[in-house]
């Protein structure tokens, strides 16, 4: 479904996954609570002025996206062993005595 919303310069597109809007700069300026609102609830919303085309996404969207896979696991797996009790206590002062003993064989 396509439609150019009444009374608005804004365009939304919906296929069967997802609804993407775009707007121009007039619009998105008068309407910025109901655009980010919008970006809020996982909804792509892009901002025409003149031939540029610009993605508002909100932070937490962004550092989503920015995390690195392998980290992610590691650290899920070590979030997981602090669950488990699989970890090490270890002083502060005692920190490089047990790195050491820890390469140690």
């Amino acid at each position: 479904m396509n439609k150019l919303e009444t009374g608005f310069e804004s365009l939304s597109f919906r296929n069967n996954l997802k609804t993407m809007v775009v707007a121009n700069t007039s619009e998105f300026r008068v309407h910025q609570k109901k655009y980010l609102d919008l970006v809020k609830q996982d909804t792509p919303v892009f901002l025409k002025r003149g031939n540029d085309l610009f993605s508002i996404t909100s932070v937490a969207e962004q550092q989503r996206a920015n995390v690195n896979p392998v980290w992610a696991a590691h650290i899920e797996k070590a979030k997981q062993e602090i669950r488990t009790g699989k970890v090490t206590a270890i002083k502060s002062d005692d920190v490089w005595k047990a790195v050491r003993s820890m390469n140690t064989p």
